[in-house]
């Protein structure tokens, strides 16, 4: 079973429409997080580094924390824009604006400076670093957004943007669900998540369906009914009632699995994401104990810059290679001193990349388009 991502990916409440819930924030940072520091530290070759601290699971197995994002991203975008797209509230062209700043301007920049720095590699006599594809076609796919999944081919460029194309085919299946079947769109969903499932038991692999496209429906829209759920208890007054059938859920299966060691295999991406993640995020959110503590201000914020991080992190890889492979730095990668330092470098990276490019073009497209419309 293979995979080099969040999903990225990362759905944000608009603040000119439903209020942010800081604790899914949170939540989507500490993923976005354990993939691209402990998940993703593998790109190094470094072997076993966290062998012996709580660490080493998330090394093992972060690569699930991305089809958490998924589920986040189902759960976020319905608090958002699941009543209004029922009413046809939003106009078509404003929910794929807002979608399209949210993802795409981060991943043009990152994939121009990948492209540009594994050419500069291979004009060098260096190898590509980690993802070999860096051809001509697949940028062009990558510029489509259409880098993994609906089209079927290997990780390229910037790997882990992967994510971004499975997240785009879950927010067009979401619009079309609301706004053509807003009466049965429960049921629409549900028939998503069995379709996703169905693919991943029965192996398709194939242009649109395949392992890929079968985690973001079986996420997004497991998160979808999520919220669903959390909406009905929150009505009926039942919510320590369902924090503590999460809870139950949370424990049993983790149990489980745990028993068994964790294998590794396809099927188990599904459990998670029909059971695990979506049963976290309630128990979370309906615990109030659980929700204040996740909701605390630097834990909100490691979600608002989780897309950064997400986007950064394999560039911020291939740049200290390069820097160790030209300079002879002797970077040991094995070591905690080295996997600080990559640490340090994402975040910093991150932090600014947010403040100085994510959010202020992101605010801009949405500024001239939503207008001009």
């Amino acid at each position: 079973m293979r995979s080099h991502s969040f999903g990225a990916v990362a759905a944000m409440s608009e603040s000119t429409q439903r209020e942010r819930i800081a604790a899914l924030d949170s939540l989507r940072g500490m993923a976005a997080f354990g993939v691209t520091l402990f998940w993703h530290y593998s790109h190094f070759g470094a072997g076993r580094v966290f062998e012996g601290m709580a660490a080493d699971w998330l090394y093992r197995y972060g690569l699930m924390l991305v089809d958490f994002f998924f589920v986040l991203s189902g759960f976020v975008l319905s608090h958002v824009y699941l009543e209004a797209l029922k009413r046809r509230e939003v106009h078509p062209a404003t929910f794929f604006v807002l979608r399209f700043s949210r993802l795409y301007p981060l991943h043009l920049v990152t994939l121009l400076y990948v492209a540009g720095l594994q050419g500069w590699r291979f004009r060098e006599g260096l190898d590509s670093f980690v993802y070999q594809a860096n051809d001509l076609a697949h940028f062009v796919l990558n510029l489509l957004f259409l880098q993994q999944g609906v089209v079927r081919t290997v990780y390229s460029y910037n790997g882990p943007a992967w994510s971004l194309t499975i997240e785009e085919v879950s927010y067009l299946a979401f619009f079309v669900s609301l706004y053509f079947f807003a009466k049965s769109f429960r049921a629409v969903f549900a028939g998503l998540v069995v379709l996703g499932a169905a693919i991943n038991l029965t192996n398709l692999d194939t242009h649109l369906l395949n392992l890929d496209i079968s985690r973001g429906l079986v996420g997004f829209f497991a998160g979808a009914l999520a919220f669903q759920l959390h909406r009905v208890a929150q009505e009926r007054e039942r919510s320590t009632q369902l924090a503590v059938l999460a809870a139950i859920i949370c424990v049993v299966v983790v149990g489980y699995y745990t028993k068994q060691g964790y294998p590794r295999t396809s099927s188990i991406l599904v459990v998670h994401s029909l059971l695990i993640f979506p049963a976290a995020v309630l128990l979370v959110l309906n615990s109030g104990p659980l929700n204040r503590l996740v909701s605390v201000g630097p834990l909100a914020y490691l979600g608002e810059i989780s897309y950064s991080v997400y986007m950064l992190h394999f560039p911020v890889q291939l740049t200290l290679v390069t820097l160790d492979q030209r300079l002879g730095l002797g970077f040991a990668y094995f070591s905690l001193d080295f996997f600080v330092l990559y640490a340090a470098s994402v975040v910093a990276v991150s932090v600014g990349s947010f403040h100085a490019f994510e959010r202020p073009v992101q605010q801009w497209i949405r500024s001239r388009l939503i207008r001009a419309r």
